[in-house]
């Protein structure tokens, strides 16, 4: 039995695409949703994943982690995902995809696709050799499986990950501010809930805790009233993309 393991962002998307197109074959795909995700991936999963699997016969499974989910468990033990260290993969995805495969299909002989692409080769060796990775044996980029995307008619979805995943670019933060204010104080609180706060924080690209991050952030929206937008700047960027959804 072949399995999907569909984070719901750019690459795992791809692979419903090729899958409907005849061109990769698995069994049934499995989203472990760990209740953290942003919502703009959820609505993507309502509102594209579901009537594309839908449509393509493609068999969809959503499954959770019994008891609390991954916000409320960091809460509770006071500590923070970090860059080197991180529960939420392991205890939240891959065990309870497991335990689900497990619980109901004891007796198939279980394979796993995982959607790491061309050029993450280095991924792999951290991670489950024993999965396929068809985008990889195919040659496929990120590039690539944005393009299989958008000619299947589709829109390109969001890179997956919670709102509070430290392995976000400071661009991720500052967007999660801007359109999720709500969101990222949920995240500063978890920061600042911490044991080793401020020693460890969130936003680990940015180099700045969320408050710290929050707080310049309208320092510089306060500037940009009155200062010329440049090109270059990711807060600039937001705000222009913002004026054209307007």
């Amino acid at each position: 039995m072949r399995v999907l393991s569909l984070g719901a962002g750019v690459n795992s998307t791809a692979l419903l695409v090729l899958k409907a197109q005849g061109k990769v074959d698995f069994d049934l795909a499995i989203f472990a949703d760990t209740g953290g995700e942003q919502p703009e991936t959820y609505q993507y999963i309502e509102t594209v994943i579901k009537p594309f699997c839908q449509k393509h016969n493609i068999d969809l499974r959503i499954v959770r982690r019994d008891g609390k989910l991954l916000y409320q468990d960091y809460m509770e033990k006071k500590i923070i995902p970090t860059t080197v260290w991180r529960s939420c993969s392991d205890h939240f995805k891959i065990r309870v995809i497991r335990k689900y495969l497990i619980h109901n299909y004891a007796k198939e002989s279980i394979v796993t696709l995982i959607g790491f692409c061309k050029g993450e080769e280095d991924r792999v060796k951290k991670n489950d050799c024993g999965s396929i990775m068809p985008l990889i044996d195919m040659g496929i980029d990120r590039e690539g499986c944005k393009r299989i995307i958008a000619e299947a008619g589709l829109p390109i979805p969001i890179k997956s990950g919670c709102f509070f995943c430290p392995f976000q670019e400071a661009k991720s933060w500052l967007s999660i501010l801007k359109n999720h204010p709500d969101y990222f104080a949920k995240a500063e609180a978890l920061e600042k809930n911490g044991k080793r706060y401020p020693e460890l924080i969130l936003p680990f690209y940015a180099h700045l805790s969320c408050e710290q991050l929050r707080k310049a952030t309208e320092e510089q929206r306060s500037m940009l009233r009155w200062m010329p937008k440049s090109p270059s700047c990711p807060m600039c960027e937001i705000e222009d993309n913002e004026e054209a959804k307007a």
